[in-house]
C-alpha cells in the first residue's frame, strides 16, 4: 500500500456532457488547494487517467473566480446524454472517478491547513483535509490521558464537526506515540485525596459517558487512526468510532479491574463489536492484546505501517464522504437503534462512578502509582 490520498481531499467535482464530450469541473476547497491544482493537475494527467475511455484530446480551462479547473474530454460519451451539468448521470460518474485520482501525501502535507478558530484549547488540534476534520488528542506528555479539560475540549470539537456543513467525515488520532491511555488516573486520585464531592466525581463520569455517546451517535462517519496504545477509556474512544485503523505497535486493553475500577461506560460498545466471549476476556483479565489480535476479534478494521496510518484514515474518510449525508445519517441512526444497550448513558456513568468512591479503588490507584501489587494480591487467604 502506498502513502497516498485522493483528489477528493482538496477538491470536489461537478460534471456533465457536451454531446460526445464530457465536461468536468474540479473545484478546490481552499485557495492553496487551487494553487496546487493549477500547478499540478494538467490536461495530460487527466488524459492519462481516463486513457481507457480513449479521449481524442483533453483541454483544460481555468476559472480562478471559483477556484476551479474545467476539463473537456473529447469523444468519450456515446452520443451524449443531453442533460444538464448537475443531472447527467454519465458525467457525474466521470467526475466522481476523477476525485479518486491519487496524490502524493507529502505534497498535500505542504498545503496550509484551515484550522478551527473556535477551538480555544491546545488539548485538541483541529485541521482539515477537504471535507475531513482531523481531531488530534494533544497531551503527549501525559499519554493523551482523558483529563476533565481534554474531555471538554474533545466534546466541543465533535460538536463543531457535527455543526459544520463542510465537514463530511471525522478522523480521531493522538499526538506522540500513544493514542490514549484512558482516564487521567492522577486527576482521579487527586480528587479522592482532596475528598472531592461525590457529585463532582459522578459528574466527571457522566461527561465522559456523554462524550462516548456523542461520538457514537455523530451523524457523520468517524475513523479512529490509532497511532499507539489505546487503553481503558482510550480503547473506548476506538470502539465508538465507525471504523478503526491501527499501527502494528498499538496495543488495546481494559485494565480497569486491576485498579479497582469498572469499565462500565465502554462495555456496551466493546460487547457490540467483539461479542461476549472476547469482551469477557478483555474486561475480566485486564490483559492487553496487540493490533493483529484486535483486528481478529473485530475491535479494529485493519493494521497498517506507521507511515501509512494517516493516508489510510484519510482514504477511508474520503470514501465515506462519497455517501449522501442524509443516507449516512439514517444508516448510523438505524445501526445505533439495532445495537441499543440495555443500560442508559446515565446508568453506565453511575456504574463507572460508584467504584471510584470506594476504598478498593483508592487502594488500587495508590498501589498503581507506587508501582507495587494491589492489596488484594497480597492478602492471605
Amino acid at each position: 500500500m502506498t502513502n497516498r490520498l485522493t483528489l477528493s481531499h482538496i477538491a470536489h467535482a461537478r460534471s456533465g456532457d457536451k454531446g460526445n464530450h464530457a465536461n468536468i469541473a474540479v473545484l478546490a476547497y481552499t485557495p492553496q488547494g487551487f494553487d496546487w491544482l493549477r500547478a499540478n493537475l494538467t490536461a495530460e494527467m487527466v488524459a492519462d487517467y481516463f486513457r481507457p475511455l480513449k479521449p481524442t484530446r483533453v483541454e483544460r480551462y481555468e476559472a480562478a473566480n471559483v477556484l476551479g479547473l474545467n476539463f473537456v474530454l473529447y469523444d468519450v460519451l456515446a452520443g451524449g446524454a443531453s442533460r444538464s451539468l448537475r443531472s447527467d448521470s454519465q458525467g457525474k460518474t466521470l467526475g466522481l472517478a476523477l476525485l479518486r485520482l491519487e496524490l502524493d501525501l507529502s505534497v498535500a502535507d505542504a498545503l496550509p491547513m484551515r484550522r478551527s478558530a473556535a477551538i480555544m484549547s491546545d488539548l485538541v488540534q483541529v485541521e482539515y483535509y477537504g471535507r475531513t476534520a482531523i481531531l488530534t488528542l494533544n497531551r503527549p506528555a501525559r499519554r493523551n490521558a482523558l483529563s476533565r479539560a481534554l474531555i471538554a475540549a474533545l466534546s466541543e470539537a465533535f460538536e463543531q464537526a457535527e455543526a459544520n456543513a463542510e465537514v463530511r467525515a471525522v478522523v480521531l488520532t493522538g499526538a506522540g506515540s500513544v493514542f490514549c491511555a484512558g482516564m487521567d488516573l492522577a486527576e482521579l486520585q487527586e480528587s479522592q485525596q482532596n475528598n472531592a464531592d461525590e457529585a463532582a466525581i459522578r459528574d466527571d463520569a457522566l461527561k465522559l459517558a456523554r462524550l462516548y455517546d456523542r461520538i457514537y451517535r455523530l451523524s457523520k462517519p468517524t475513523v479512529a487512526a490509532v497511532n499507539g496504545p489505546a487503553l481503558a477509556g482510550g480503547a473506548g474512544l476506538v470502539s465508538v468510532c465507525d471504523l478503526a485503523v491501527a499501527v502494528p505497535e498499538a496495543t488495546f486493553g481494559y485494565p480497569e479491574v486491576r485498579r479497582g475500577l469498572v469499565a462500565a461506560m465502554v462495555m456496551p460498545h466493546l460487547l457490540r463489536l467483539v461479542g461476549e466471549r472476547a469482551a469477557r476476556f478483555l474486561l475480566l483479565t485486564g490483559e492487553l492484546i496487540d493490533a493483529q489480535e484486535a483486528c481478529r476479534v473485530g475491535l479494529i478494521n485493519t493494521v497498517v505501517a506507521g507511515e501509512q496510518l494517516r493516508s489510510q484514515a484519510l482514504r477511508w474518510a474520503g470514501s465515506l464522504a462519497e455517501g449522501g449525508p442524509e443516507a449516512l445519517r439514517a444508516t448510523k441512526q438505524l445501526l445505533a437503534r439495532l445495537g441499543e444497550s440495555a443500560l442508559s448513558v446515565e446508568e453506565t456513568a453511575e456504574a463507572s462512578a460508584a467504584p471510584r468512591l470506594g476504598e478498593e479503588c483508592r487502594q488500587g490507584l495508590q498501589a498503581f502509582f507506587e508501582r507495587r501489587p494491589a492489596p488484594w494480591l497480597t492478602e492471605r487467604v
